[in-house]
């Protein structure tokens, strides 16, 4: 895993790390331990038929009720139709089938669990019920905290198919003092998850009381650990392309983003538009380049 001028070092130009403190995992049980209730497959196992995996996407997805977005419906059927196999793992907290908005996209494998260790305890989850998917040569980790894709994602998969980087990412950021990539999707190469470091990480993945202690302890830890290990890591759009230091290009950046051909925007703005710059413009703004009715998509 040879430095080069993808390196994440680049982003901090030589300044000191500033590292929040983080809660105590003391007492805090593991995700995948026996206590949880693992796995459970709805409906057809596309995994178990295929044989090796070269492109495997992991969709987390959570709702208080069984109906899916649009946005997460796209997402899978594009991702499928670039020839990922898509596992989308739900915590719902309805216990019925998941309902699409249309039929489910072929290629697509459902797996439902609890709410347990958010977004990362699912990718933990995925990684131990199907350990085949570290060995695919692209694995992409991604959420359902976008709205979109409202355009193709060919360019998006094209920059992940074209990076020699180790781990990659849609976007990096140096918001909370500490250069990492946004976890909200994660591209992970050339079988690097097999590695032990990143392996332990999956392993060690702990359920925590809120979002913002996953955020601390497995976001930027994953940073601090892709540094320690001397991974190579890249970002598909630069935070320094899209805004300043310190703030989260994701949000304080979106109208530069969709710009830049970024054909998503975080249902956070969505729901608290006072966080964004111009947060109140986003409906009219994606209407005016898409041709679409945003709230359709969520």
């Amino acid at each position: 895993m040879a430095a080069d001028g993808a390196v994440a070092a680049r982003a901090l130009s030589g300044a000191p790390e500033m590292r929040p403190a983080l809660p105590s995992i003391r007492r805090r049980p593991a995700v995948l331990s026996a206590r949880f209730p693992g796995i459970r497959l709805e409906g057809p196992d596309e995994f178990s038929s295929r044989g090796k995996l070269d492109r495997v996407a992991v969709v987390v997805q959570w709702a208080s009720d069984n109906r899916l977005s649009r946005s997460v419906f796209e997402l899978t059927r594009s991702l499928a139709g670039h020839g990922y196999a898509v596992l989308l793992v739900s915590s719902s907290e309805d216990p019925r089938d998941l309902v699409w908005p249309q039929d489910r996209p072929e290629g697509v494998t459902v797996a439902r669990r609890p709410n347990v260790g958010y977004d990362f305890g699912s990718w933990a989850a995925a990684l131990a019920w199907c350990p085949r998917i570290a060995d695919a040569g692209q694995v992409l980790f991604i959420n359902d905290s976008l709205a979109g894709p409202f355009d193709g994602i060919d360019k998006v998969l094209g920059l992940f198919d074209a990076s020699a980087a180790d781990v990659w990412g849609l976007t990096d950021s140096t918001q909370l003092g500490q250069f990492h990539l946004q976890s909200y999707c994660l591209g992970f190469k050339g079988g690097c998850l097999r590695e032990e470091p990143l392996a332990r990480f999956w392993r060690g993945i702990r359920v925590e009381r809120t979002r913002d202690d996953v955020i601390r302890r497995y976001e930027l830890g994953l940073g601090r650990l892709l540094r320690g290990e001397h991974f190579v890591v890249e970002a598909a759009f630069r935070y320094g392309q899209v805004i300043g230091d310190g703030s989260n290009p994701t949000i304080h950046g979106w109208r530069r983003l969709l710009d830049m051909g970024f054909p998503f925007v975080k249902r956070e703005i969505l729901r608290r538009p006072d966080v964004a710059p111009d947060g109140s413009l986003v409906r009219e703004e994606i209407r005016a380049r898409f041709g679409v009715e945003i709230d359709d998509w969520l």
